[in-house]
């Protein structure tokens, strides 16, 4: 009997962290049928893709700015960094999220202005007006490979010692906190081109 009982543990584990996405029901109460159905499978899909919760990746919904906003009159460089910290939870994974802030190229190109704002008003070091430089460059050429470790090196800015990635978000991952935390409108964000157009017809 003990055996046995030994033997189920594992299944009752599994079957627990498989479904514990599941419980979490539809959290952007905004969505139309098509996408709160749409979350339904993500859930399903995210959960097989990590059944025994070892990434644990948060898709729950947070505190949602859907644009940057900073402060000219008293350029910080925490400011920013913060903002882009946030920008990056759509995109990597860990297990704890606290705000978001949607990749779209509009947000990257303001929070690039704002660099450059900084760097002119003499509120940031060469060096990491260089490392911002780089990553942002990155965001707006829909490069998001390496947003785990930009994350990270963000919330070494800013002196954090928790909420660091396990890696990048899958694309179903990424989804499903989209739909959650700023819906359909957007998906777009999952898609490179969004980024690349939006470069060529810049000035």
């Amino acid at each position: 009997m003990t055996s046995v009982f030994i033997l189920l543990i594992p299944v009752f584990f599994v079957s627990y962290t498989f479904y514990k996405n599941l419980s979490q029901g539809v959290e952007n109460e905004n969505l139309d049928d098509k996408y709160a159905k749409r979350v339904k499978e993500l859930q399903i899909e995210v959960s097989k893709e990590d059944p025994l919760d070892r990434r644990g990746n948060s898709t729950a919904k947070t505190r949602v700015e859907l644009e940057v906003s900073f402060n000219e009159e008293k350029p910080s460089r925490t400011e920013l960094i913060k903002s882009m910290h946030l920008m990056t939870h759509q995109k990597i994974s860990a297990r704890s999220k606290w705000g978001a802030i949607p990749m779209t190229p509009d947000n990257i190109q303001q929070s690039a202005d704002y660099l450059e704002l900084l760097k002119t008003k003499f509120k940031i070091g060469d060096s990491m007006y260089s490392e911002l430089k780089t990553i942002l460059d990155h965001w707006s050429q829909g490069d998001f490979s390496q947003a785990d470790k930009e994350q990270d090196r963000l919330l070494h800015f800013l002196q954090a010692n928790r909420g660091f990635s396990n890696g990048l978000a899958t694309e179903n991952e990424e989804e499903l906190f989209i739909l959650n935390n700023f819906g359909p409108d957007y998906l777009n964000t999952l898609d490179e081109a969004t980024y690349t157009s939006y470069e060529e017809s810049s000035p």
